[in-house]
């Protein structure tokens, strides 16, 4: 059984993503965290129509727009020629700052559905620019009419949104989100520390995290009102790791250009323990945020399929709690894990 994916934005998570079905299209296992999730191999998920909004992907195969500018993600292995071709996508109005003198190539709603039924796609995958609150709904919206679930990878918040929410339980179609959350990243690696902390009788005082990176992930970021919406994301899911209120900020810092599609994130943590001595810790973590996705995006899929298939729909709290920073309902990390876990991992 083939689960049919189409990708809304082909930016450098994308790149990754379709980079890592070709690697992991045989039996290879290295650097795979989960070969079998709710009985499906990565090579088992084909990617059957793309959408993006940027002149110079638009067109082009896409094996070669996944590395067409400005994508700066690494060139893991040769893509051979494939039969997919990028077509226009949606946007309403909240482009992101990155693509403010770029020639755009937007279709009408319509065309999106229309090219979603005649790929046969099972799910659509949000990926385009932060901020695109209204786009991303858009695209929501057209999941819904062409019979696909949708996964939200990014900060806009659709499953706060209780109408569209109602809609796709009534469709009996999953709804997952939202804003991935990486492997091994900031927001993982700072919840378990916290995590650790708390388990280990300290007194958690306040905490932070600050992150710097390059990419059009991160330049959309600087932007003030996205950066103070994700840093509210971040901030809240680190926060729940802890069982009482403590101080704690979270979010993105600066964008430095020829960091490529790398991230630095410098942690700081305060507390005390026997006799109120104090504690502090100064951590950092370098990263590459596409990568960084890749494991989740795989899981998340799967997983978000097999509920399609057996009827568990709407938006499953499980996925969303594993694979997000902001789901329906928050909840520490190591009891989603191990609820997605005994569900799904084989």
């Amino acid at each position: 059984m083939t689960i049919k994916l189409a990708l809304a934005g082909v930016g450098n998570c994308a790149s990754v993503l379709v980079q890592g079905l070709k690697y992991y299209s045989g039996e290879e296992r290295k650097g795979l965290w989960h070969p079998n999730v709710a009985g499906f191999k990565p090579k088992d998920i084909q990617v059957v129509a793309a959408f993006d909004i940027d002149s110079r992907k638009v067109g082009l195969e896409l094996s070669k727009a996944v590395f067409a500018p400005p994508n700066v993600a690494k060139k893991y292995l040769p893509m051979p020629k494939g039969r997919v071709t990028v077509r226009g996508g949606i946007s309403r109005g909240d482009v992101a700052p990155h693509l403010g003198g770029v020639k755009l190539e937007k279709v009408g709603s319509d065309d999106v559905s229309k090219a979603l039924e005649d790929s046969g796609a099972d799910l659509l995958v949000n990926m385009v620019s932060s901020g695109c609150n209204t786009s991303t709904e858009e695209y929501a919206r057209v999941a819904l009419r062409a019979g696909c679930g949708f996964i939200n990878c990014t900060p806009s918040l659709a499953l706060k949104n209780n109408k569209l929410v109602a809609d796709f339980q009534r469709a009996q179609l999953p709804l997952v989100g939202d804003d991935l959350m990486s492997q091994f990243g900031g927001t993982i690696f700072h919840k378990g520390l916290l995590g650790l902390m708390v388990k280990r009788g300290i007194k958690v005082s306040k905490s932070y995290q600050l992150d710097v990176g390059g990419g059009s992930e991160t330049l959309n970021t600087i932007d003030e009102g996205i950066k103070m919406a994700k840093r509210g994301v971040k901030t809240s899911s680190v926060a729940e790791e802890v069982p009482y209120k403590f101080e704690t900020i979270a979010g993105t810092t600066d964008y430095v250009d020829y960091m490529g599609n790398d991230r630095t994130s410098y942690f700081w943590f305060q507390g005390s323990t026997f006799m109120g001595s104090g504690l502090t810790v100064d951590v950092y973590l370098r990263s590459s945020d596409g990568a960084n996705a890749g494991n989740v995006l795989f899981d998340v899929i799967r997983a978000t399929y097999r509920c399609m298939k057996v009827g568990k729909l709407g938006t499953v709290g499980e996925i969303c709690a594993y694979g997000f920073k902001s789901p329906p309902k928050l909840m520490r990390f190591e009891d989603a894990f191990t609820k997605f876990s005994a569900l799904y991992v084989r």
